[in-house]
């Protein structure tokens, strides 16, 4: 089963949101640190650094989540039919292979009985060496 290549919300989510949420982590998380483990005070322009990226990121990711979401409700809702539809296929090549199963036995049953064709194994007639 190939897979469907990755939507442009997908590339989007995985490009551009995860990136800018990793660098506002980051960054936070540095001036925490330098605060509490070197005593650093944070200043009001690390947290002004903080908020610019911090305010457009979690706006970004919003929408991006909400499109996410959609798209991922979108596929799940889709799977159903197309289960149905193999599962359909599934009962109609079991229903045609015991079909077939039944008329070649009943063919054979029939040329048994017309004496045309051998009914047990020991009268099947073996390949011989010479006919190779």
């Amino acid at each position: 089963m190939s897979r469907a290549p990755p939507s442009s919300t997908k590339r989007l989510f995985w490009f551009v949101s995860i990136p800018i949420v990793l660098a506002w982590v980051a960054f936070a998380s540095l001036a925490v640190w330098r605060s509490v483990v070197d005593g650093i005070e944070i200043r009001d322009s690390q947290l002004q650094v903080i908020g610019i990226v911090g305010g457009p990121a979690l706006l970004i990711i919003t929408n991006l989540l909400d499109l996410f979401k959609q798209e991922t409700t979108q596929e799940i809702s889709n799977m159903q039919p197309a289960h149905e539809a193999k599962m359909k296929l599934m009962a109609a090549r079991t229903e045609h292979e015991l079909q077939r199963s039944t008329a070649q036995h009943d063919h054979e049953m029939h040329m048994q009985r017309e004496g045309r064709m051998p009914v047990s194994p020991s009268e099947v007639p073996l390949p011989s060496d010479e006919e190779n």
